[in-house]
């Protein structure tokens, strides 16, 4: 039985390791085939949702739509790397509490040390609006966790 644990615990610190690889790569294009590679993303997934028509008849979000996906893929990497972490450290049998903050911090050094490495990376520069939205990001899953962490253990209690 604790073989198999401590499998799942290092499956679990892969994926952590494997997220932040996949954010830094995200962040090792350059900035002019970042941004064609969302606008081919972002114009692909409104055609998909047959919003071509909605888009068309706004102007400021047609105009700023590549930059709104932009941000809202920072949100959602970091919800997902902040997901992972408190996952990988509950099964390390931390409590609530320290996993949420390990996992907060865990996070927000990403994301710190990611805007630093873009500043290295031809076309891309740093903005410290962006770590806000990747700590948003990770806020938000950790108080998920903690939510659904909380809901587990009311039903447990029910029974």
């Amino acid at each position: 039985m604790k073989k198999s644990r401590n499998v799942s615990v290092y499956a679990a610190w892969i994926a952590v390791i494997a997220m932040i690889i996949i954010i830094l790569g995200f962040s090792s294009q350059n900035g002019g085939d970042s941004v064609s590679a969302s606008e081919r993303i972002v114009d692909r997934i409104i055609s998909f949702l047959n919003l071509d028509n909605f888009f068309a008849k706004n102007e400021v979000l047609m105009e700023n739509r590549n930059y709104i996906f932009r941000k809202t893929m920072h949100f959602t990497e970091y919800f997902i790397l902040a997901m992972l972490a408190f996952n990988v450290l509950r099964f390390a049998s931390l409590s609530k509490t320290k996993s949420s903050i390990l996992a907060m911090l865990i996070t927000c050094l990403t994301a710190v040390a990611d805007e630093l490495y873009q500043m290295t990376v031809p076309g891309r520069n740093s903005q410290i609006l962006d770590v806000f939205i990747d700590t948003a990001g990770a806020l938000a899953a950790v108080l998920t966790c903690l939510l659904v962490f909380r809901k587990k253990m009311d039903k447990r209690t029910d029974v």
